[in-house]
């Protein structure tokens, strides 16, 4: 099992989504916020939830939940012989990353497998980063919230983004996003790979709110 994981992990970095190189230990706890079992219900939940969206694209999906590392606190998503959704236990050791936080990020990874153009890898049909955000928000996360717990479910989903961008700004050593200081930069050409922490967060923020797509990562064909 161990050498299959080293397998998927090298092969999916191809198309690697939540994945950052940040190794500082602070931010990580001795034990996991999310618990084991915790950990990987979500995960299953999720596979089961989002079948529909495989059974769209005539084929089977795969959510892993990895727990044998406790420092690998990044997520992939790719296409192999099945669709793949990868999440490895570090996120259950990064102090940002609760239930709702994690299950955004496995929204996102959703969206490079079904969010469709603008995309980065045309083989695998891989949707750009900032496409994967913007479907988290605007398809999945108030779906998913829902099977967890049917409650708050707008207050939650706003905490949720907000936990997550503050793990994007840690991870970059920027200072934490809000929606008091967005990114107002433009792109002149649709980018491909990870905005900054700030425009993700604004990318969550306006899938959410069923508002366009922010240009500070795409530009209008």
């Amino acid at each position: 099992m161990k050498q299959l994981i080293i397998i998927l992990t090298f092969q999916a970095q191809v198309s690697a989504s939540f994945f950052y190189e940040s190794t500082e230990t602070s931010r990580t706890t001795k034990n996991p916020v999310i618990k084991k079992r915790a950990f990987k219900r979500i995960v299953k939940t999720m596979e089961k939830e989002f079948i529909d969206y495989a059974n769209n694209f005539d084929e089977k999906l795969l959510m892993y939940a990895g727990w044998n590392n406790p420092t690998a606190d990044h997520a992939l998503a790719r296409r192999w012989e099945t669709a793949q959704v990868l999440i490895f236990r570090g996120m259950a050791h990064r102090r940002e990353i609760d239930r709702d936080a994690l299950v955004l990020i496995i929204c996102h990874e959703l969206g490079h497998l079904y969010g469709g153009a603008p995309l980065k890898n045309e083989r695998d049909y891989i949707a750009a980063e900032g496409q994967a955000d913007y479907f988290a928000t605007n398809h999945c996360l108030k779906r998913s919230l829902k099977i967890f717990d049917p409650k708050n479910i707008d207050q939650r989903a706003l905490k949720a983004i907000d936990n997550v961008g503050k793990f994007l700004a840690n991870n970059w050593g920027h200072s934490h996003p809000s929606q008091s200081t967005p990114d107002l930069s433009e792109v002149d050409e649709t980018y491909m790979s990870y905005p900054t922490p700030q425009c993700r967060f604004d990318t969550l923020i306006a899938g959410l709110s069923k508002e366009d797509r922010p240009r500070c990562w795409y530009a209008n064909p």
